[in-house]
C-alpha cells in the first residue's frame, strides 16, 4: 500500500514546534503563502550545521553562510528537505543566487507558485 505523502510530511515535521506543522497544514489546505515563510524559517534554524553556536535572531536579511554558518553541504540538505516536504524540484540554477533567508523563502515560494494549489484537483 503506497504511503500517503502527507504522512511523510508530518513525519518530517515531527521534530518542529506545533506551530510549524500548523503552518504547513495552512499551506497545504489553501496555499497560504505566509505559511511558507514559517516553515522555511523553522527549517533554516533546524538544519543549521552543528557547532555553529546559538542561532542569532533571524529575519529575511539573515545570511545563510555568514550569519548562520551554512556551507554548501548544509544548503543541499536543506534543499532536499524542501523538495521532499513540498514535492518540488529545486535545481542548482534556482538556488545559485540564494544568500539570505528571504532569498531562500522566495525561491521556495516561486517553485510552489508554479504548481497547482494544494488540494486542487486540476
Amino acid at each position: 500500500m503506497p504511503q500517503n505523502p502527507q504522512d511523510g510530511a508530518k513525519a518530517a515535521l515531527a521534530r518542529f514546534p506545533a506551530a510549524v506543522l500548523d503552518a504547513y497544514e495552512r499551506y497545504r489546505q489553501g496555499g497560504d503563502p505566509g505559511a511558507i515563510d514559517a516553515v522555511v524559517q523553522a527549517a533554516v534554524i533546524d538544519y543549521r550545521p552543528a557547532g555553529t553556536g546559538a542561532p542569532p535572531p533571524v529575519s529575511t536579511g539573515t545570511r545563510l553562510f555568514e550569519d548562520l554558518g551554512y556551507d554548501s553541504v548544509a544548503v543541499a540538505e536543506l534543499i532536499f528537505f524542501f523538495e521532499d516536504l513540498f514535492n518540488v524540484t529545486i535545481a542548482n540554477e534556482d538556488i545559485a543566487g540564494v544568500r539570505t533567508l528571504g532569498d531562500l523563502r522566495d525561491c521556495v515560494a516561486r517553485k510552489l507558485a508554479a504548481r497547482p494549489l494544494p488540494g486542487s484537483h486540476s
